[in-house]
């Protein structure tokens, strides 16, 4: 029987294949790696903490506008989108794509849905 964490490096290793991300991980909120899928010479460790502050500074922007917190973030320059969603309350999926972040949408939040049951199966 497969490990969470397994199956949760599995479902970033397919994520990244099918919309040509060229990383993706699950992250505690408050800036731990879970599970990640990411090109050997890139530090996890800086991805988890500084996607979990952006994720969190925007969690804390939209309350103080006594806002429903955001879905997800998203960081655009030339030659990829970051994007931090959601999986629960206590962790959510970070990745790096090609191109803009709509055409990786619906492929995001399938994902998302993947990894989110795993991490209810774990109590």
């Amino acid at each position: 029987m497969p490990t969470a964490v397994g199956e949760l490096n599995r479902i970033l290793r397919d994520f990244n294949a099918k919309y040509r991300a060229s990383l993706s991980a699950v992250v505690s909120r408050s800036g731990v790696p879970i599970a990640w899928a990411m090109p050997p010479d890139t530090r996890v460790d800086n991805l988890a903490t500084l996607s979990a502050t952006i994720l969190g500074a925007s969690e804390v922007i939209y309350s103080g506008l006594n806002q429903d917190p955001p879905r997800r973030v998203i960081v655009e320059a030339d030659k990829g989108t970051l994007i931090a969603t959601g999986v629960g309350p206590k962790s959510f999926l970070v990745a790096m794509v090609a191109g803009k972040a709509e055409a990786v949408t619906t492929g995001l939040d399938q994902t998302a849905n993947s990894i989110r049951n795993v991490l209810q199966g774990q109590g």
